[in-house]
């Protein structure tokens, strides 16, 4: 048998002894798996391990056993079966952990039932037995009178459960391939090549001992495409990163894992980072890191933002989870404390349930986000209904800022009528969004989210601007109507000099200031203080007029009516509603109606429907109606035809 050439033998050799000698040394954090042996073997990093143990004892027996057959003799016979029957053990030991491996890559060795590692180890059982038994039967290998080597009649079993855990192994992978990401995928598909292409050279020239060669190039390249995680680690806490915490989900969710993930978010993170030596809050963040890892493992934590943590949970209980974010928000209500300094961190822990709470990545990717939106103060645990929450404000901001890019609002218009004129004098313009996210969706709902997010600049300006343009295209159209009604929301003040943009647009379009009716709730008038106060003082000097909005919807100021500062004063429609049914709210609306008339100014009734509410209304004193009684709010063309439409009727009873 010295016709065997072992040079690449030895080769495979060296190349397994430098892989692991590095695994264990530069990386061996990642390679300390917890847990028991079941829960090692899930563990991508540990198995790995195993191949590389296995490849380089397989090498080492076969290149020990080449060479004893080039002396073979009656003394080293022994040694010659010993180191064969390693070379079978290690090397299907090779092929079972190259199929697990690939499991582990893409997630589908985890939730498995006993049956099936069961069955899955069975044949590699059989295997170890044919093989240690071996030295009584000789069914795998034998040595002849003259010591040379022979294969047994049972040897092809043991190439078929190699090739059995191989085929698995690329089963697995192209059954399970967008479970892991297109870099991963493409190194495991070149991998399995190159694995392959070795066992068929052997194959075709028994004396290229080529294969396990072949292997540990094909280790190599694991090492560096998939175990060499360092584009994978957060740099500044050592935890893996974003990027890593993304292909876990993947893996996981594509998969059909149930599990859990933790979300733990430093919510006051910026605050500390102004005040204290950076390098100090470093550190900080290293230690909170570290004891996450603690309870943990290095495997299960992510940094996914600055001050943003990801736990994985595979115990997919609620109780788990709830145990875990527990003992998460129990140490952060204690201070943490670096060489320097001795602070407390507000954190906000989360808790996702997957897939009942986030199906899909995209899914899980809004849930991650929401946890970021939250600006709350206090270390708490949001739930799961407050999470939705987050995220259905996020999206409806995210496609807010898409209608305003993609030139989407429009502003419709609703008459107000007057009971003294007798038709149409002026009309609310009021915002509507041409997409299909807004469809059905009140603007009480979008509009406060506009506020908090700066967005309400935009559209303020925008309605403004429309409502003024109107005007001045539809100068014969909109002549009985004294001015367009517009809502102005108080956090407008914050981000211009209100009163000196409102002028640039209104001169830019030239018509007078009094066409344009300003309204404010009852709440944002009192919050009209300093800047706020001054800003809407100015806009009357330059000639706009106020209605005070939503009158009566909450704790009613008639300090406000008292001091005079508006024409009109808009009567809230839930009041109207109810007073069809309680007869004390009917008498409380008359009264102050009443009340609001007798101090000179104009009430607006909204929400009039019916036309006893109409007759109310009217009985009561209230002079202007808006509602859809009349009509609904409409596009400026409808609106248009509608004012039409009022004047050719009212012509038709003049002549009558």
């Amino acid at each position: 048998m010295s016709v065997y050439r072992i040079s690449f033998e030895i080769s495979a050799l060296v190349l397994s002894l430098v892989c692991l000698t590095y695994s264990l040394t530069v990386k061996r954090r990642q390679y300390k798996v917890r847990g028991n042996l079941a829960t090692k073997l899930q563990n991508q990093h540990f198995v790995f391990l195993l191949l590389l143990i296995s490849n380089l004892l397989s090498a080492a027996s076969s290149v020990g056993g080449v060479y004893l057959q080039a002396i073979a003799s009656a003394k080293v016979v022994q040694w010659q079966y010993l180191l064969h029957a390693f070379y079978f053990v290690f090397h299907t030991t090779l092929s079972i952990c190259f199929a697990l491996y690939i499991m582990n890559v893409n997630g589908t060795s985890i939730g498995r039932s006993r049956s099936f590692y069961v069955f899955f180890a069975l044949p590699y059982v059989c295997a170890e037995l044919l093989v240690l038994t071996n030295s009584y039967t000789g069914l795998a290998f034998y040595m002849d009178d003259h010591f040379v080597y022979h294969r047994g009649a049972l040897m092809p079993v043991l190439y078929a459960i190699g090739a059995f855990y191989i085929i698995l192994g690329f089963v697995f992978f192209v059954r399970y391939n967008q479970a892991v990401s297109r870099v991963d995928r493409n190194a495991i598909g070149v991998v399995i090549v190159m694995a392959a292409l070795g066992i068929v050279i052997q194959a075709l020239h028994p004396e290229l001992l080529v294969e396990l060669f072949a292997e540990a190039l094909a280790f190599l390249m694991l090492m560096v495409l998939l175990e060499e995680r360092s584009g994978h680690i957060d740099p500044l806490t050592g935890a893996l990163n974003r990027l890593a915490l993304a292909d876990a989900n993947r893996r996981l969710i594509l998969t059909n894992q149930h599990y859990s993930l933790i979300l733990v978010k430093l919510n006051n993170l910026e605050l500390y980072s102004r005040l204290f030596d950076g390098r100090e809050l470093e550190k900080l963040l290293r230690q909170i890191s570290a004891w996450l890892i603690d309870i943990s493992s290095e495997q299960d934590l992510f940094c996914y933002g600055r001050g943003e943590f990801a736990i994985v949970l595979m115990d997919p209980s609620r109780e788990a989870a709830e145990k875990k974010a527990k003992q998460i928000l129990s140490r952060f209500e204690q201070d943490w404390k670096s060489s320097k300094m001795t602070l407390r961190l507000d954190a906000t822990v989360a808790v996702v349930h997957i897939p009942e709470e986030a199906a899909t990545l995209e899914q899980l990717d809004e849930m991650l986000t929401a946890v970021y939106q939250n600006q709350e103060a206090g270390t708490r645990l949001l739930r799961y209904d407050e999470l939705m929450g987050f995220q259905r404000r996020f999206n409806m901001e995210l496609a807010l800022r898409r209608a305003i890019e993609g030139k989407k609002l429009r502003v419709w218009y609703q008459p107000i009528w007057s009971t003294e004129k007798r038709r149409t004098v002026a009309a609310e313009g009021l915002l509507r969004i041409d997409d299909e996210v807004f469809r059905g969706i009140s603007p009480e709902v979008y509009i406060p989210i506009a506020e908090k997010s700066g967005l309400i600049r935009d559209i303020g300006m925008f309605v403004f601007a429309e409502c003024c343009r109107f005007l001045q295209e539809h100068p014969v159209e909109t002549e009985n109507l004294m001015y367009i009604e517009l809502n102005l929301s108080i956090y407008q003040f914050v981000y211009d000099d209100l009163a000196k943009a409102f002028e640039q647009i209104r001169s830019a379009v030239g018509i007078p200031a009094s066409r344009i009716n300003i309204e404010i709730t009852e709440t944002a008038s009192e919050q009209a203080v300093a800047g706020v106060a001054e800003g809407i003082e100015q806009l009357r000097r330059l000639g706009y007029t106020f209605s005070l909005d939503d009158f009566g919807s909450g704790y009613s100021n008639l300090n406000r009516l008292i001091a005079g500062d508006f024409v009109n004063v808009k009567i809230d429609k839930p009041l109207l509603w109810e007073a069809d049914k309680n007869p004390n709210t009917r008498r409380l609306l008359e009264n102050l109606t009443h009340i609001i008339r007798g101090l000179g100014y104009n009430v607006i009734q909204e929400g009039v429907e019916t036309q006893a509410q109409l007759e109310r209304v009217t009985a009561s004193g209230g002079n202007l109606i808006q509602g859809y009684y009349f009509s609904r709010p409409l596009p400026e063309g409808e609106f248009l035809r509608y004012l039409q439409a009022e004047r050719e009727n009212a012509a038709v009873k003049n002549n009558d």
